[in-house]
């Protein structure tokens, strides 16, 4: 997996984290541009949990930038929040966010997943806590056969969402799984 600040250099491939040697996710490799922690956090929170459009502006301007790190892929595919999340919040975020991708990066978005349960947020959760949390979370709604997709949301903490949404994409067909989140929170 791509280290969480990124590659500076493009000749060299990023290393693999001590984690993913010993249980190597599902995904093929993982980006994040961000580190999630002071202000940035803060900028992501108020959007997330207060519906802040005035901070997805902010993190809009820290995308018009990004450039897409895999130009082979078929499609984005957003990290799906549950129907009652989104109603609570009023919107989906890493739906937004990927739409955002889509349209920088002319790259279609496929909204393939489907969360069909309501699960607690992962958020003060422990790893294995996370990981029980989404067992069976994920549903597929279209057909992603053959397709190389990545998956989109907005911070990688444990890989654990990750995981499981790319385990359902993988066993309905996929050819290949990369993730692509804003941030990433900085190991321990």
């Amino acid at each position: 997996m791509q280290h969480p600040a990124g590659n500076d250099d493009e000749d060299i491939p990023a290393p693999l984290c001590g984690r993913c040697l010993r249980q190597p996710p599902p995904f093929t490799a993982s980006q994040a541009p961000l580190r999630y922690s002071f202000p940035l956090d803060r900028l992501i929170g108020r959007y997330k949990y207060r519906g802040d459009l005035v901070a997805e502006r902010g993190i809009e301007q820290l995308l018009a930038d990004t450039p897409c790190p895999w130009p082979d892929i078929d499609a984005l595919c957003a990290l799906p929040a549950h129907w009652r999340r989104r109603w609570q919040r009023g919107f989906d975020q890493s739906q937004r966010l990927t739409d955002r991708l889509a349209g920088l990066w002319k790259i279609p978005s496929l909204p393939a997943l489907q969360r069909q349960q309501s699960t607690p947020m992962q958020q003060g959760l422990s790893r294995s806590q996370r990981r029980r949390n989404l067992r069976g979370a994920f549903a597929c709604t279209r057909p992603v056969s053959g397709l190389k997709l990545v998956l989109v949301d907005d911070v990688m903490t444990t890989g654990s969402s990750a995981r499981a949404a790319s385990e359902c994409l993988l066993r309905h067909g996929a050819a290949e799984v990369r993730v692509w989140t804003l941030a990433r929170t900085p190991e321990r």
